[in-house]
């Protein structure tokens, strides 16, 4: 994403291919397209999306993607069980779905992650891929019938704001703007945990917050590493602690806290992946 000509040439045709899909999909109103459509705006998606940006963005970028997805996944949680505002009658349901109703946490979610990379790389057909990619998302939410139309307006209204708070924080300078919302991640989290509200992704989250803010300065010395490093080696590090996440977060959420323990690493080895790898290729 550094140089504005390859990247607009992609978007072009990704965002009207987009386009189509998405009027394709009104106009038939096929359940399955809708599903895929769904699928995009799964927070797990997210969060593998935002690990690999966390590796592939350059100049830092990618971290603040990461904590936009953490902070509007921990806030979405604590708003829909709090509020318990309810969903569509589950007789009219076109796919499964659980938890109260607003705000939609696809929705939100993936506003946040799209509104976080479009403030940093600032390229218009971005914005329009984004803008349809989260049309897509929430219209098919309200097409699938699994949520009111104001829960999605309300998703994409909270999740712009997660994704502006996740690039410029409070304004404080002398505190990096992603370490606020992950301060507040870690808050929101406790709290969510403490309350059973969906545990497993409360621990993950919480747990990735965690060791974001202990290794802020792993992070820092990683992102200049990955600056010097050709795309195919981030993407391969970027892949990489994906399969390990997904990993962890199948094979513990049946042990007492072995999500967030399994995340707190998993968040640590994204953190200090690309010194390990800088040093490795020092020793070759």
């Amino acid at each position: 994403m550094r140089s504005g000509l390859p990247l607009e040439k992609i978007l072009w045709p990704l965002s009207v291919t987009a386009g189509i899909l998405l009027a394709l999909t009104t106009a038939l109103n096929n359940r399955e397209m809708w599903v895929a459509w769904s699928l995009i705006g799964d927070e797990k998606f997210y969060l593998i999306a935002g690990i690999i940006l966390f590796f592939t963005m350059g100049k830092g970028m990618g971290v603040s993607a990461a904590v936009a997805v953490l902070f509007s996944g921990s806030l979405n949680i604590a708003l829909k069980y709090s509020l318990n505002l309810p969903r569509p009658p589950r007789e009219s349901w076109r796919v499964e779905a659980s938890g109260p109703g607003f705000p939609s946490g696809h929705s939100q979610v993936s506003t946040s992650f799209w509104t976080s990379i479009v403030l940093q790389v600032r390229r218009k057909m971005l914005t329009v891929f984004s803008i349809i990619t989260v049309t897509g998302v929430s219209l098919s939410r309200v097409f699938l019938m699994v949520h009111y139309p104001w829960d999605v307006a309300g998703g994409v209204l909270i999740g712009f704001a997660c994704g502006l708070f996740s690039v410029k924080g409070f304004g404080f300078k002398s505190v990096k703007p992603w370490l606020q919302p992950l301060a507040l991640t870690i808050l929101i989290s406790i709290v969510n945990i403490a309350n059973g509200w969906e545990v497993s992704a409360s621990q993950a989250l919480l747990g990735l917050a965690f060791s974001f803010t202990l290794a802020s300065s792993i992070i820092d010395r990683s992102m200049r590493i990955l600056d010097s490093l050709s795309l195919p080696e981030r993407l391969a590090m970027g892949l990489g602690v994906s399969l390990v996440a997904l990993l962890v977060y199948m094979s513990s959420a049946s042990i007492p806290y072995g999500v967030l323990a399994g995340f707190f690493l998993v968040g640590l080895l994204m953190a200090s992946t690309p010194v390990l790898y800088g040093r490795f290729k020092k020793i070759l």
